[in-house]
């Protein structure tokens, strides 16, 4: 018992120092990108040395999946310290096992399956359902925006399965009501997809609110407002 005590208490700054240069490592590759952060930067951002973090994880690459690690909740207890550098193939599948599991959308999927065209109530209720799941999964998608152009296999996973795949299922439901070539429809989606994006995620970037008067206080109104927005630039297929 006494050995259990100790090796817990041994154990928990090294976890609780994971998890803060796991932090320092999701602001950098998301305000930076991959390429462009440096450990130095990392280390800068908590306010330690360099030298600090190569304790902890031997290279920019084991950085980059503590960062993963944390923002997929995957908890930091026995890892091996420093970490070393995992294959770029195992960090993207931790990604995009967590991407499969999160990125769930009841009513789009209720709503696809039905043969029927989706009314203005259904559209404000998809719009809601994507609003939620961008500001929950905000920081995840800023980190992989920032750094799928420097690693291909985050792009492949931010291009088509996360943004690509959402994007055809949209186009695909508003067919049943349309008969504009798919490009117009597209077209259509993506900007009804940039309202709820930058409402629910951009204007909250490094969680500091736009300069513009927006406030917590009026989230709720903000919400309900870009979804309805969101609804109303769908229904102009069906013109």
């Amino acid at each position: 018992m006494q050995k259990t005590e100790i090796r817990r208490r041994k154990a928990r700054p090294g976890t609780e120092r994971f998890a803060q240069i796991a932090e320092a490592a999701i602001t950098c590759f998301s305000d930076l990108g991959y390429r462009r952060t440096q450990v130095a930067d990392i280390a800068k951002q908590m306010g330690a040395a360099a030298g600090t973090l190569y304790l902890y994880a031997e290279s920019k690459e084991a950085l980059l999946h503590l960062a993963i690690m944390r923002l997929c909740e995957v908890p930091f207890e026995g890892l091996p310290v420093p970490l070393p550098t995992p294959p770029i193939g195992e960090t993207v599948a931790l990604l995009r096992t967590a991407v499969a599991q999160r990125s769930r959308w009841p009513v789009l999927d209720a709503a696809l399956v039905r043969p029927s065209a989706p009314t203005l109530q259904e559209l404000t209720a998809i719009g809601l359902e994507l609003y939620d799941t961008l500001a929950a999964e905000r920081r995840a998608i800023w980190l992989i925006d920032s750094c799928s152009l420097d690693i291909p296999e985050l792009g492949e996973l931010h291009r088509d399965i996360m943004r690509g795949g959402y994007l055809s299922s949209l186009i695909r439901l508003l067919k049943k009501q349309s008969d504009w070539p798919t490009e117009r429809i597209a077209i259509a989606v993506r900007a009804a997809l940039e309202m709820v994006t930058w409402t629910a995620m951009h204007r909250r970037r490094g969680d500091r609110l736009h300069a513009d008067g927006i406030t917590p206080a009026n989230e709720s109104e903000i919400r309900d407002v870009a979804t309805q927005c969101f609804a109303a630039a769908l229904t102009v297929v069906s013109d």
